[in-house]
């Protein structure tokens, strides 16, 4: 799925869009890089962690999997 990121100075997510509403980026869990593919698995408020994906060649973003906040 396509999305909308915000990021901070140095490229993290700092926000983004999904179905509307706007996540805000608490923690970076783990920051991958593969060629022009960057991967960034990110927890959220609600304790739910997205894994993003961009493309530096053509700046997509990509929500890449959502998991379940953690009990």
């Amino acid at each position: 799925m396509r999305i909308q990121v915000q990021c901070r100075h140095g490229g993290d997510p700092r926000t983004f869009l999904v179905g509307g509403r706007r996540l805000e980026v608490i923690r970076v869990l783990e920051r991958a890089a593969e060629n022009s593919l960057r991967r960034f698995r990110v927890r959220v408020f609600d304790g739910r962690e997205f894994v993003l994906r961009h493309d530096l060649h053509t700046d997509d973003w990509r929500l890449a999997s959502v998991r379940a906040r953690q009990r």
